[in-house]
């Protein structure tokens, strides 16, 4: 006798032809797995670091770029400083490194390549809330005075850098008699010294009165409460330094090594991009051509 099943029975003990068998979901499963491991292994990571000025605006343009580039992230590795982020380069531990100098014939014998990235207004800041206008000519007087005050009487309260610090170099070249006047500020041993650009803001914005020099890149990407000089009668604008108005800035380099990876081409080609300056002037920087 011939015995027939019913729809429902094929559902309760046959097999179900609309589902794979063991073996097949196994394929399956295994095809799923390896297409995972392929795209994990395209996936980049670009490792960077550098002057502390430069921090945000790499993160900025590391989020930018993976936008357009999904199979590349930028790991931005913060503290390492000018020096400290090309050393990383010249070790391989960095692909490469945005600086807040020029390379020093040391470092540009060690097969590394180096352009102008960008520029931001370099300029003085305090944490009094309007600190006024001062003239080029009396910066270095401003900084010496232990008895300077702002224009309501408050004190004014000088931070220095460490001399190795790029900023220093750039704050000594940037007006008359300056740079004698750090080498005097050494001996006031009450005045503190900031470490990195991070501890710069985050102790002037702590002192009272407080002076110190800081980049309009490092301004708009981290928001300290801190307010800038205009410097004879000129505020640090983009536009300001655009035109040529204000004349006192830091540059930054990008440093890599003299082989770079295709990922690394990728992202200097988007920072010549319309988009990488639009990144580069929302942080506060003027993009520069090679």
């Amino acid at each position: 006798m011939t015995t027939t099943m019913s729809g429902s029975d094929t559902r309760r003990g046959g097999a179900d032809p609309s589902r794979p068998s063991g073996w097949l979901a196994g394929l399956i499963a295994s095809a799923m797995l390896l297409g995972l491991a392929a795209s994990e292994a395209r996936a980049v990571t670009l490792r960077t670091g550098g002057t502390g000025a430069a921090i945000g605006m790499l993160e900025r343009l590391g989020t930018a770029f993976t936008a357009r580039n999904p199979d590349i992230t930028l790991e931005v590795i913060p503290g390492l400083g000018s020096s400290g982020s090309i050393a990383a380069v010249v070790d391989g531990a960095l692909d490469f490194a945005v600086a807040g100098r020029a390379l020093k014939p040391e470092e540009a014998g060690k097969a590394l390549t180096s352009t102008l990235m960008a520029r931001t207004p370099f300029g003085l800041v305090s944490s009094h809330p309007a600190p006024g206008n001062i003239a080029s000519r009396d910066v270095a007087a401003l900084f010496v005075n232990p008895s300077a005050t702002w224009p309501d009487g408050t004190r004014v309260r000088v931070i220095l850098r460490p001399k190795s610090e790029a900023d220093t170099a750039n704050l000594g070249a940037a007006f008359p008699g300056m740079a004698a006047a750090i080498v005097a500020l050494r001996d006031r041993h009450e005045l503190p010294v900031a470490t990195t650009d991070q501890d710069n803001v985050r102790i002037a914005a702590q002192i009272e009165g407080s002076l110190t020099a800081v980049s309009l890149s490092q301004m708009v990407t981290e928001a300290p409460d801190l307010h800038f000089l205009s410097i004879d009668g000129v505020e640090p604008t983009l536009e300001n330094l655009r035109r040529g108005d204000y004349p006192f800035v830091k540059n930054f380099t990008i440093v890599f090594p003299a082989r770079r990876s295709a990922a690394l081409d990728r992202f200097v080609a988007f920072l010549r991009s319309p988009e990488g300056a639009m990144v580069l002037n929302a942080s506060g920087s003027l993009a520069v051509q090679p």
